[in-house]
């Protein structure tokens, strides 16, 4: 049953299904969502003098069960009856770019100064999120992928930097300083903690010529997701993401045109690339305070479960459960990321693969743990919506991993939106049909001949 509740009795957790006024005349995006922050409040209050709260879809301490007979108040029939405009922001007067695009962008082009733009005013975002973390795990897990980006994007930036130092230094035979790289994986831990998908987009906008560092970075934002999606502690999960970052290091002693070939390897070259994780263990031994654990990561995370890997050939319980972990993420992030030597799988056709692999190559609970981490439908992928419209993935929900969050790229004739509007498919948003949104199919990353550069990038 809905509830009409006034502006200042509104609490953090509500989920608001109507307003006082048509949706189109406010500053929401979403038809429908859960007030996440004290900013969201201080909108509504600002703008309405009530609103339709729905307490069963309302979370933490505002949730209560929908009773057998749902009986509207007359109030709430008036406010559902009203027509719900289409969920596609107007281009006319007053039209703007989401927040998640415009953050993207300025990310993307560098000006990381001028993220602070985007926050609220001082201290509430932290003020909100304690807040947060009293009510159930549905908000708990998730800061937005908007806010995370800009809390992360510049500690990030400064790993990327202190990984391509150290790679550098191996390059030139120094022994690399990893005390900088250290405390950058232990700010992204931190960050997969707070929401995991805004480390996930940043790993994305790095385009495939900037360095030898992408897949480094890659692997390791994938293991610490996925440590922690296993639960495994704190600690843990800074180790394995500092395996991922150096789990391929020796690759930098292999002859160049190895690495660059586009053809397949002869038998003889593939015994010459094998090589590299000797060259990775001679590095990290000269390397000081590099833990015993990550050595055994890089030893073994081609290892694969039927025996098939290398360099010693372990099979099932002998790799050991973190080289498991590592060696799942480096399968997933090698199909995954542009290489010289191989195609790339769009996010959809690697979990694909993976599947194939599950009992052979990767232990088969390992391969539907990492496909429930990751989702059926990943960060970043295309989809296609009951409508036709094709939105991409911004954001995962954790309860619900076929209801993600989405922007709406393309209209139903396939016409590029110029204002994306965002969607949070948890909350069950209505087409302008009246029918639930779902999404229907998975997309390639170039369908409907999509620009990801100028889309996500500007």
């Amino acid at each position: 049953m809905k509830e009409i509740v006034a502006s200042g009795d509104l609490k953090i957790g509500m989920f608001v299904s109507d307003l006082d006024r048509p949706w189109i005349d406010s500053p929401f995006l979403l038809q429908g969502f859960v007030i996440e922050d004290e900013e969201t409040l201080d909108r509504l209050r600002g703008l309405c003098r009530y609103v339709a709260v729905d307490p069963a879809r309302s979370v933490g301490e505002q949730q209560r069960a929908r009773p057998v007979d749902d009986v509207s108040s007359r109030v709430g029939d008036s406010l559902r009856g009203r027509a719900r405009p289409a969920p596609v922001v107007a281009s006319g007067d007053g039209a703007r770019l989401p927040d998640f695009l415009q953050i993207l962008r300025t990310i993307r082009s560098g000006r990381l100064d001028e993220l602070s733009k985007f926050n609220g005013d001082d201290g509430s975002r932290d003020a909100s999120r304690s807040r947060l973390a009293a009510h159930s795990d549905r908000i708990r897990e998730r800061t937005r992928v908007e806010r995370e980006l800009i809390e992360v994007a510049p500690r990030f930036e400064s790993t990327r930097v202190a990984l391509d130092r150290v790679l550098d230094d191996v390059r030139q035979n120094l022994s690399p300083d990893l005390g900088t790289l250290r405390e950058g994986v232990e700010d992204m831990v931190r960050s997969v903690a707070r929401n995991p998908d805004a480390l996930l987009w940043l790993t994305r906008l790095k385009s495939s010529h900037e360095g030898s560092y992408q897949h480094a970075l890659h692997a390791s934002v994938h293991m610490m997701i996925f440590a922690r999606s296993l639960g495994m502690g704190e600690a843990i999960t800074q180790m394995l993401g500092l395996s991922g970052m150096l789990h391929d290091v020796g690759k930098l002693r292999l002859p160049s045109r190895l690495l660059q070939k586009t053809a397949r390897l002869t038998s003889i070259e593939y015994e010459i690339f094998k090589t590299h994780v000797d060259f990775s263990l001679a590095i990290l031994r000269d390397s000081p305070g590099v833990p015993k654990e990550v050595l055994e990561v890089v030893e073994r995370h081609h290892e694969r479960f039927d025996g098939s890997g290398y360099p010693r050939g372990l099979a099932g319980d002998k790799i050991g459960m973190f080289a498991e972990v590592a060696g799942l993420v480096d399968s997933y992030t090698a199909m995954t990321n542009a290489r010289e030597y191989s195609s790339v799988y769009s996010t959809h056709q690697a979990l694909e693969d993976l599947i194939k692999l599950r009992g052979t190559k990767h232990r088969e609970s390992l391969v539907d743990q990492f496909i429930q981490c990751i989702g059926i439908y990943p960060v970043g992928s295309l989809v296609e919506l009951n409508t036709g419209e094709v939105a991409v993935v911004i954001g995962q929900n954790r309860i619900r991993r076929l209801r993600p969050r989405v922007m709406v790229l393309l209209a139903p004739d396939k016409s590029q939106n110029t204002y994306p509007p965002l969607l949070d498919l948890l909350y069950d948003p209505l087409t302008p049909a009246g029918e639930v949104y779902a999404i229907v199919r998975a997309l390639p990353p170039d369908a409907y001949g999509i620009d990801p550069q100028e889309f996500y990038l500007g």
